[in-house]
């Protein structure tokens, strides 16, 4: 069963809690009280509705926020400084007197630490840095200027033409939108079709500037199913692999990054989130492999990716590759799903500089490896 935590500062407790208990697709009233109610819907889905004064807000606030490890720890902390830490304030053991905060920062700042965002409350080390002062400055959405992995009809399962992804991504404010379309939907003269129409609507776009890429297949022996003269035609070429996830993967990736034209390797591990299980990598060799080649690794923004995990881009980004944040993208509504990709990252620790799309194409060029 989906649990909800619903959380409410009012001035009429009892008001809202009767309200909430009587709502017309409420099926059962699993508990209520003064300052709580636990409700289960007509689909299924349970409840909790929490109601503080707003001067308790932030404490509950962040009760409800940080992961379980997260909470334990800062209580574990907490109570070497004689504090014991609830969703309803701060007591101090030894004169009993409890502190309360409207907001989370107010918080943070009564225990000791800079506020901490959400998406790092895990107990990995977030803690320590936000009581020295040195979260790291994390990615935001306003920070990408452009898509490096797209897709259009020239790929069989693409729904919209170059012109209405390209449109689409200028309208979400983006500079520019490399097309990626699958290499083996471009053979028999298909890719120099494609040219034509990648030129032509350049032309209607003005200063937005669509990128000529393609996403190659990595095969079972590392090579990729394009010529290298072929793809040292591309501004942006994409590799990664789409079948054979039983063979060795980590080696088959090591070969592609070998190849100068190889710009980035997409979803790595070509997990599908309920789906297909991720496959096996070295990740330490690949990372390593690419520092060494100047390839790029991808977070796929794809919802059932969202792959490389948060662990792996974590460990991938501190060790120095710069990361491509990806909405691989088949339709026009898909190209938004950029903001699980900066969400992915957040929980990395990533911020801007980390990210290979947080700066112009321009910029982005001059550290392509072939440049």
């Amino acid at each position: 069963m989906c649990d909800f935590d619903i959380i409410v500062i009012v001035s009429d407790l009892f008001a809202l809690i009767r309200y909430f208990a009587e709502l017309p697709w409420v099926e059962e009233v699993v508990a209520k009280g003064n300052t709580k109610a636990t409700v289960v819907s007509n689909e299924g889905l349970r409840f909790d509705l929490r109601v503080v004064p707003p001067d308790s807000y932030g404490n509950l606030l962040q009760h409800f926020t940080g992961s379980k490890q997260h909470n334990v720890a800062l209580r574990e902390n907490a109570v070497r400084r004689k504090l014991s830490i609830s969703e309803y304030g701060v007591q101090d053991v030894e004169s009993g007197k409890v502190y309360t905060d409207r907001t989370e920062e107010a918080l943070y700042k009564r225990l000791g630490y800079v506020w901490i965002p959400p998406e790092l409350r895990e107990n990995m080390g977030e803690l320590e840095a936000a009581r020295e002062d040195r979260l790291p400055q994390l990615l935001e959405l306003g920070d990408i200027r452009g898509d490096l992995h797209s897709h259009s009809t020239w790929s069989s399962d693409g729904k919209n033409t170059i012109e209405e992804m390209a449109r689409e991504a200028r309208r979400l404010g983006r500079a520019y939108l490399a097309v990626t379309d699958h290499s083996h939907y471009l053979r028999e003269g298909r890719l120099e079709a494609q040219n034509r129409e990648l030129d032509a609507v350049q032309e209607r776009l003005g200063r937005f500037k669509l990128l000529k890429g393609i996403e190659v297949n990595i095969k079972a022996d590392g090579s990729v199913d394009v010529p290298d003269d072929v793809l040292a035609e591309r501004d942006w070429v994409m590799a990664s692999v789409h079948s054979g996830f039983d063979k060795d993967l980590t080696e088959r990736v090591l070969a592609a990054m070998d190849n100068r034209h190889i710009d980035c390797i997409g979803h790595l591990t070509g997990r599908k989130l309920n789906r297909r299980a991720p496959a096996g990598v070295d990740l330490e060799r690949i990372v390593e492999k690419a520092l060494e080649t100047g390839t790029f690794l991808e977070i796929n923004a794809q919802p059932d990716r969202l792959d490389l995990r948060d662990a792996h881009a974590r460990l991938a980004g501190e060790a120095g590759v710069k990361i491509a944040i990806s909405s691989d993208s088949h339709q026009i509504s898909a190209l938004s799903n950029l903001e699980f990709g900066v969400a992915q990252a957040r929980r990395a620790w990533l911020g801007p500089e980390q990210i290979l799309n947080a700066r112009s194409w321009g910029e982005v060029k001059r550290l392509l490896k072939r440049s």
